[in-house]
């Protein structure tokens, strides 16, 4: 099964609207974690997630959906490139990789077997009967990832569900550890922070060329608001108000801008695309 090169693959990027990060700033936290927030599933034949796992702006690793049906049989595949020196953690099998789908806890260091070729097989499936692949009708499974900042190495995680005949994926979220060469468990989360901590008290979004952000709690009123742009340009500072407030991006140019709010020791970041 054959599949377009990973510039190519870049090139097919799609912005992924909602994606949350959440980042703990006390002094023993170095997890670095972001939300995809609603869940991406991708379930086009020849369409690619391309994960940028620190949030940098350079894409670390795609995730490509390949569907092929003929009169005979089916042949899907998810398959995952790393970009560069990057590795995904994983067993060879003659001339195939196949990741690890490793479960919540589960260590992921240096020691581990890193694969840099393009293609390995998450999970691969067969109508005449074969299917391969540590994925293949998996939920909540995590890939181990072995990534570069600048020109130090660092080990992350992601989530995913991909169902039982390799025709569709789910990415539900992804982190890193921030400190060179340190492990990262499978489902590690910055001290303090758990899945449902923030963004079930949250709601970030664009109407009418305004950004909104509402709060189910008063807790949260009197954080610090910041937004920037992409090109990291701070275009709006203030802080929460009341449990709903609207901030006006009319002068602003079209584009992906970030709101993060801030509280005590716990960061919230959360893209929107102003039209």
């Amino acid at each position: 099964m054959t599949t377009p090169s990973l510039n190519n693959k870049l090139k097919s990027y799609s912005a992924l609207a909602g994606s949350i990060a959440l980042i703990s700033t006390q002094a023993d936290a170095q997890i670095i974690y972001t939300d995809v927030n609603p869940d991406s599933t991708t379930t086009l034949g020849g369409s690619y997630y391309n994960l940028d796992l620190d949030n940098g702006g350079v894409f670390d690793f795609a995730f490509n959906l390949n569907i092929g049906t003929s009169s005979s049989y089916t042949s899907n595949q998810v398959a995952v490139t790393p970009a560069g020196s990057n590795g995904v953690a994983g067993d060879t099998i003659g001339a195939y990789v196949y990741p690890f789908a490793f479960n919540s806890g589960d260590t992921i260091k240096s020691t581990l077997q890193f694969n840099f070729g393009s293609s390995q097989s998450m999970a691969s499936y067969f109508g005449s009967g074969s299917s391969y692949g540590n994925f293949l009708g998996q939920t909540d499974k995590y890939i181990g990832l072995q990534f570069y900042i600048g020109s130090q190495l660092h080990y992350g995680w992601a989530r995913f569900d991909i169902d039982a005949t390799a025709s569709l994926f789910t990415i539900k979220d992804y982190a890193y550890n921030s400190v060179p060469n340190a492990y990262i468990l499978a489902g590690e989360m910055p001290v303090g922070i758990s899945e449902n901590a923030l963004m079930n008290n949250a709601s970030i979004y664009s109407s009418d060329n305004n950004i909104v952000i509402q709060f189910t709690t008063n807790e949260l009123i009197q954080a610090d608001v910041r937004i920037t742009n992409a090109l990291g340009q701070e275009v709006y500072v203030g802080s929460i108000a009341d449990k709903e407030t609207s901030i006006d991006m009319k002068k602003e140019k079209t584009g992906i801008y970030f709101v993060t709010i801030s509280q005590e020791s716990i960061v919230y970041t959360k893209k929107v695309y102003i039209h």
